[in-house]
């Protein structure tokens, strides 16, 4: 009883569901990062809509790909004023939230208060990407759709079960946009609860004291 009286603050143990929180806010921090960078990668460089034709043996599903590239590209540009700051956004603070939860991850009582405002921030910038860039992610699950189509052609040769396949996978394309941003929303609020919770604070504050953190 004595010993556990007296174990330093700093080897209190983190609560299960704070260490989730954590790895969640990691994984939410890369991901925000990568689809940030591909974003702005996109803007930056020049897309040849006839490169993704190449290899595709049949002259009405290449001419299909290419044709869906282009209609991509044209809304891409066309979004370009709602795309590049929110691409930007996403990579500056996915790469800030993936430093900030390494620093909760060490109890770190600052990292703990940066990583709540930047999981919110987070959020808001998913929904805004998935709500202001609509034309943007329909045109690019028509080139996925486009594709797929291309590929079940070459490698089914039932042509009625090749299309019945193209339409089945473009209805799991269409589904997983929306449950990504549902899972991240929920995922966001958990991750905040988690932070804000009373063993989690007390955590925090003892691993400060240790540390002599301000």
């Amino acid at each position: 009883m004595l010993s556990q009286i007296e174990m330093p603050a700093s080897e209190r143990k983190r609560p299960w569901y704070l260490v989730l929180a954590l790895f969640l806010a990691v994984l939410f921090g890369v991901v925000g990062a990568r689809s940030g960078w591909i974003t702005v990668t996109l803007y930056r460089e020049q897309i040849d809509p006839a490169l993704a034709g190449q290899g595709i043996a049949d002259e009405a599903d290449r001419a299909a790909v290419v044709a869906r590239v282009e209609a991509y590209v044209r809304a891409l540009d066309a979004a370009k004023a709602r795309g590049w700051p929110l691409g930007i956004a996403s990579l500056l603070i996915g790469g800030a939230t993936l430093f900030f939860a390494m620093r909760a991850m060490s109890g770190s009582a600052s990292g703990r208060v940066a990583l709540v405002q930047l999981v919110i921030v987070q959020a808001g910038i998913a929904g805004a990407s998935h709500f202001l860039l609509r034309d943007v992610e329909q045109a690019d699950l028509a080139t996925y759709e486009a594709i797929k189509a291309a590929q079940f052609h070459e490698e089914i040769p039932d042509r009625r079960r090749a299309d019945e396949l193209t339409g089945n996978t473009a209805k799991l394309f269409h589904a997983a946009a929306p449950i990504a941003l549902a899972f991240q929303l929920l995922g966001s609020a958990l991750i905040v609860v988690a932070l804000t919770r009373r063993r989690s604070l007390a955590f925090f504050e003892s691993t400060a004291a240790t540390v002599g953190e301000r």
